[in-house]
Parts: C-alpha cells; sequence; structure tokens
C-alpha cells in the first residue's frame, strides 16, 4: 500500500513578521485638482516605527527643556515658587548665615572674656590671622609708608577734623591727661615722621591684652589684607588711637569702652606684620602724633 504524499503549505497571505517589517510601501501627494504627483515616499514599517519614535523623542526632549529653563515651570508644575518667593527664599537664606555668623561672633567674644575675668587661659581661641612673615621676608616694615595707610583716609575725609586748632595736642589740657598704656612690652619702632611710620610698635608676651589709652566710643572693627584686626577708638579731647595687627577683636562698632579696658588680643595678622606685636597709632585732630609724648610704656 503506498503511503499518502503529505504537503505542508503555507497558508497563501502569511508572511513572517520581519518580512512585513521590510516590504515596501509608496507614500504618493498628489495635486487635489491636476491629480499630478507632487511628491512621494518610499517606506516600510521599520522606517515608520523609526520615524515616530524619533520625532517623539524630539517632542519630549523640547517639552522638558522649554519647561526646565523657562518660567513655564511656574505655571505647569505645581507648587512651583514663583519669581517673588524665590528671591524672598534667597534672601531669607543669606539673612539666616549672617545671623548665624554674628551669632558665633557673640559666642566667642563672650567665652574670651569669660575666660579674662576668670583668669583663665585662652590662647586655644585666639585666630592668629594670616601669618604671612615667611612669604614678605624682603619687607622693610620700619620704612614702609604702606603700614599707615589709614592716615590717608582720615585726611581725605577729615573724619577726624573736631575744631582743629593748630599745636592744640601740646596745650597742657592734654598733657595732664591719665593715657593708659595699651599694652606693657618693649618698643621695637619708634614714631618717625621722616621715616614715614607715624606709630609706636611694640612688642609684648603672646595673647597680651590690649587696653583703650582713654574712654571712648570705638568707629571701626574691621579686617584687611595689608593690616590684620584693626580697632580704632574715638575720645574725647579730639584725640583718636588706632590699634593694628591684632590677633581678635574684643569690641565692635559702637561699643562704649574705659580706659584700660581690653579691647584686644596682640597677634600678626595682616600682610604687613613682621612678628607678634600692636601698632599703635595716636591722632589729633586729624594728625599723628608721637604717642611717646603722652604715654609711659
Amino acid at each position: 500500500m503506498r503511503k499518502p504524499n503529505i504537503s505542508l503549505k503555507r497558508k497563501p497571505g502569511r508572511k513572517k513578521v520581519a518580512q512585513q517589517i521590510r516590504d515596501k510601501y509608496r507614500l504618493i501627494i498628489y495635486n487635489d485638482e491636476s491629480f499630478g504627483e507632487i511628491i512621494s515616499f518610499r517606506l516600510t514599517k521599520l522606517n515608520v516605527f523609526i520615524l515616530i519614535g524619533f520625532v517623539s523623542i524630539v517632542m519630549v526632549l523640547l517639552v522638558y527643556f522649554l519647561i526646565a529653563f523657562t518660567p513655564l515651570k511656574e505655571y505647569v508644575i505645581p507648587d512651583y515658587p514663583k519669581l517673588e518667593e524665590r528671591e524672598k527664599i534667597i534672601e531669607n537664606v543669606i539673612k539666616v548665615d549672617s545671623l548665624e555668623n554674628q551669632l558665633q561672633l557673640v559666642y566667642n567674644k563672650m567665652s574670651i572674656l569669660q575666660k579674662v575675668i576668670n583668669g583663665e587661659d585662652f590662647k586655644e581661641d585666639v585666630v592668629q590671622g594670616n601669618d604671612t612673615t615667611n612669604k614678605f621676608t624682603d619687607l622693610n616694615f620700619e620704612r614702609s609708608p604702606e603700614d599707615s595707610l589709614l592716615r590717608v583716609e582720615i585726611e581725605e575725609f577729615e573724619a577726624l577734623n573736631v575744631n582743629f586748632k593748630p599745636g592744640a595736642y601740646t596745650n597742657p589740657k592734654y598733657l595732664n591727661l591719665y593715657f593708659h598704656p595699651p599694652v606693657k612690652g618693649t618698643i621695637t619702632n619708634k614714631y618717625s615722621a621722616q621715616k614715614n611710620h607715624y606709630a609706636t610698635d611694640i612688642v609684648a608676651q603672646k595673647n597680651s591684652i590690649i587696653h583703650s589709652v582713654l574712654p571712648g566710643t570705638v568707629i571701626l572693627d574691621t579686617w584687611t589684607i595689608e593690616t590684620g584686626y584693626i580697632i580704632i577708638i574715638q575720645h574725647s579731647n579730639d584725640f583718636v588711637s588706632v590699634y593694628k595687627h591684632n590677633a581678635k577683636l574684643l569690641k565692635k562698632f559702637g561699643d562704649l569702652v574705659e580706659a584700660g579696658e581690653g579691647i584686644a588680643i596682640i597677634g600678626n595678622s595682616g600682610e604687613y606684620s613682621t612678628g607678634p606685636h600692636l601698632h599703635f597709632e595716636l591722632w589729633q585732630q586729624g594728625k599723628p602724633v608721637n604717642s611717646e609724648d603722652f604715654i609711659v610704656y
């Protein structure tokens, strides 16, 4: 008996999926009136899928950049802060940061004052500032005119000009004033107008307290690259005292001080400092005077 010849045939119209994707089609655009061909494209399903995917990605990216980098995000993203609210947030952050810094400064000053009152050692609390002695070994401190830059500023703005009379500092009423020594130590550089050094430099023990020479009001407490921490006090009788190169300031702008009251700690801050010392200036009516004419060191 012969076996039946059985053959398996595919149904007509059925193709593999890959072949269907590669099948080509023609997209033709006609003129509606003349039926003339304007443009035509040969496409496959794969080309259509790729084109649709590319256009979708471009649209998503375009929408993202429009929302992320334009003011549209204020209206599209729920609860997104408006421009005014963001400015207020930034301003509040700056204020909080400034307040934290001021609180830390107050805490440090109170801590040092407490230790001074109790007679404790506070050398670990002292910040020596910018010690640049090794970087500027060629500086001539004695003859440096830049060491008294504040003199020019005071003369220009006449900030200290109060009823000046020529030669007033030689008046007996000034000579009879009691000037408290700013710090106990050794004078290493005297006042010299010829050398443009309008100050008295005093070397003292490390962490020595610097005192106000007369009662007065603090009119400046700041820090500069050249002279480090500076404090300036306005006194009665037309005097102003200046204290430079401090390690730390114990008083601030507007504080009232008495003669002999601690106002700073001796240091070595500032580029023009050649070692731990006090650069002390005494001014009278906007003009520098020799502090040794009034103070016994």
